[in-house]
C-alpha cells in the first residue's frame, strides 16, 4: 500500500498556447487548443505519456458549447476512461476544481488530472463578421459525469431598476463607491485607474501568451476614442475584461507516487500550500458597503491563516483583473498595495480574459515563476459570480507536512455574518446618492444608474436618461452625495 506522502498532490507540468492566425479559417477549435495545451503540459513535467494516463479531466465552460468537454479530450488524449468535470463559467470556479483534485488524489482516488481550458473565440467572430461558415462545431451534445458550481445573479426589483444585471455594471456600482470612500474626484479617480491598468499592460508587453502584448499609456487607456469608447462609467474599453482571445491553459496534477513513477523532476513540482472559497451569493442590497465583500475579506485572510503567512510573504501574486476594481479589491482582501502592481499575466484587458480560464493561465505564469524562484511563496486571487464569489490559493515548490493541501470553504461562515436588510418593494422617496454608473451604448449615453441609502438605512436603486445629467456625469461631475427623489424606479436630482 501506498504511503501517505505518496499520495501529496503536486502541480506537474504546466501548458499555455495563444493562437495567432492571419486568416482565421486557419485557427483551430477550442477542443483542439485544450487538446495542445494538456500534450504542452506533459511534455513540460518530462512525461509526455501522461496524457494516456489521466484520470480525470476538468474543465471550467467557456463561450462553447460542448456539453461535455472533459469526456472528447479524454478520447482524444488516449485516457478514454477518464473521469469528466465541467465547471461553472465563474472566475473562482479554477481553483475550486483544482481543491477537488487534490482531494481526489490525496484520498487515493485518482493518480493523474488534467484542469484545461480554452477558446477560439476571437477566430470564431471573425470568421462569422465575415460572412463565413465556421470550420468546427462547438455544439457536440453531451453530459460530463459531475457538474461544479453555478453562476447566478441575485437581484431585487429595485436593483433591476438600476441596471445591476451584469457585470460591468456592477463592478462599476463597486468602483465609484470605492473612489468616494477615498474621498477622490472623479477625474482624479479616472487618473489613477487608468495608470493601473498602464502598469497591467507593461507586464502584458513582457508575456509571450499575452493577447495585447504592448505597454498602453494611461492616457490611451483613460480618454474615450474611436478604438477605446466609454462601455460603462468610469470604465473604457482599454479597462474592460477582454473575452475576444484565442488562448488555451492547462495543469496537470499528479501525486508524488505518479510523479516519480513517470519521472517528473523534483524541480519542476510545485505544491499547492492552502487554499480557501466563497460561494455564497448575496445582493448588492445587503452589502454595508458596496465596494467591500465580507466574504472576499474574510477567504482572503483566512488563507493566509491557513498557510500560516502573512501578507508581506507573498513574493509573487496574481489578482483576479476583469475590471480596475477587482484587483483593488483582491489586494485590499489580502492587505498588500497596487503598486507595484499584484499581476503576473498583464491582467484580463492585456494579457486576455477568457472567462475562467484566465484563472488557469495566471496559475501556469505563477507555476513558472516558483519554479524559477524554489521555496518562495505566491498567491492566486479569482473572483466570481460578479463581486459574489471568490477564491484564494497559495503555492510553493515547498509542500506543507501534510498530505492535503489546507483547503477551507468559508461559505457557512460568510452566510452567518450580519448583513443590511433589504427592502424587497421599489421604494418611493428621497435619498443621498451612494454610487452611480452610466451605460454608455455605441451610440452614445444610455441611461444614469444610481445607488443611495435612505433614511431607513435601505439602500435603493433607480436611474434616469436625461441627457443633462448623464452629460455631466460622463464629465466628471460628481454626483455621490447628492439627494435624490426616487419613485417607480426613477431617479431625480434636487
Amino acid at each position: 500500500m501506498a504511503s501517505d506522502v505518496s499520495r501529496r498532490p503536486a502541480i506537474a507540468g504546466i501548458g499555455q498556447l495563444v493562437q495567432r492566425v492571419d486568416d482565421p479559417a486557419e485557427a483551430i477549435s477550442p477542443i483542439e487548443m485544450m487538446e495542445n495545451a494538456i500534450r504542452q503540459a506533459a511534455e513540460d513535467a518530462g512525461a509526455p505519456k501522461l496524457v494516456e494516463h489521466l484520470d480525470g479531466i476538468y474543465v471550467p465552460r467557456g463561450t462553447w458549447q460542448y456539453g461535455n468537454p472533459g469526456r472528447l479530450l479524454a478520447e482524444r488524449l488516449g485516457s478514454p476512461n477518464a473521469k469528466s468535470i465541467t465547471g461553472a463559467v465563474s472566475g473562482h470556479i479554477v481553483q475550486i476544481l483544482l481543491n477537488m483534485a487534490c482531494r481526489e488524489i490525496a484520498a487515493g482516488k485518482a493518480d493523474v488530472i488534467a484542469i484545461v481550458g480554452g477558446e477560439s473565440e476571437n477566430s470564431k467572430r471573425r470568421i462569422l463578421r465575415g460572412g463565413g461558415e465556421l470550420h468546427w462545431d462547438d455544439t457536440i451534445p453531451g453530459e460530463p459525469d459531475a457538474t461544479v458550481g453555478e453562476m447566478k445573479y441575485a437581484q431585487n426589483p429595485g436593483e433591476k431598476d438600476s441596471g445591476v444585471v451584469d457585470a460591468t455594471s456592477i463592478f462599476t456600482f463597486c468602483e465609484t463607491s470605492l473612489r468616494a470612500s477615498l474621498g477622490e474626484t472623479p477625474s482624479a479617480h479616472r487618473d489613477r485607474i487608468a495608470e493601473l491598468a498602464h502598469q497591467m499592460s507593461k507586464v502584458a508587453e513582457g508575456n509571450p501568451y499575452a493577447w495585447i502584448p504592448r505597454e498602453v499609456s494611461a492616457e490611451e487607456i483613460r480618454n474615450p476614442s474611436e478604438s477605446n469608447r466609454m462601455v460603462i462609467y468610469p470604465y473604457t474599453k482599454l479597462m474592460t475584461s477582454n473575452i475576444s482571445v484565442d488562448q488555451s491553459a492547462a495543469l496537470i496534477v499528479c501525486s508524488t507516487e505518479a510523479a516519480d513513477r513517470f519521472g517528473v523532476p523534483g524541480g519542476q513540482r510545485v505544491f499547492l500550500r492552502a487554499s480557501t472559497e466563497m460561494s455564497k451569493t448575496t445582493t448588492l442590497s445587503e452589502r454595508n458597503e458596496l465596494h467591500v465583500h465580507p466574504g472576499q475579506v474574510l477567504a482572503a485572510q483566512r488563507v493566509l491563516e491557513r498557510a500560516q503567512k502573512n501578507a508581506s510573504d507573498l513574493e509573487h501574486v496574481d489578482l483576479y483583473s476583469c475590471f480596475p476594481f477587482a484587483i483593488q479589491a483582491g489586494a485590499a482582501a489580502l492587505g498588500i498595495p497596487t503598486d507595484p502592481v499584484p499581476s503576473l499575466t498583464g491582467g484580463m484587458t492585456f494579457f486576455g480574459g477568457p472567462f475562467g480560464n484566465y484563472v488557469l493561465h495566471s496559475k501556469a505564469t505563477m507555476i513558472d515563476r516558483l519554479r524559477k524562484d524554489p521555496g518562495s511563496t505566491g498567491a492566486i486571487g479569482s473572483v466570481g459570480g460578479a463581486f459574489a464569489h471568490f477564491s484564494y490559493g497559495i503555492y510553493s515548490t515547498e509542500p506543507i507536512d501534510a498530505v492535503l493541501p489546507e483547503i477551507e470553504d468559508v461559505s457557512d461562515e460568510f452566510d452567518a455574518m450580519p448583513r443590511r436588510a433589504m427592502l424587497q418593494e421599489r421604494y418611493a422617496g428621497e435619498a443621498p446618492i451612494e454610487s452611480y454608473t452610466v451605460l454608455v451604448g455605441k451610440e452614445g449615453p444610455a441611461r444614469l444608474n444610481f445607488a443611495a441609502i435612505n433614511p431607513d438605512g435601505y439602500r435603493v436603486w433607480g436611474g434616469s436618461t436625461d441627457p443633462e445629467l448623464m452629460a455631466a456625469a460622463l464629465s466628471d461631475e460628481d454626483l455621490v452625495g447628492r439627494n435624490a427623489r426616487f419613485s417607480e424606479g426613477v431617479v431625480t436630482l434636487l
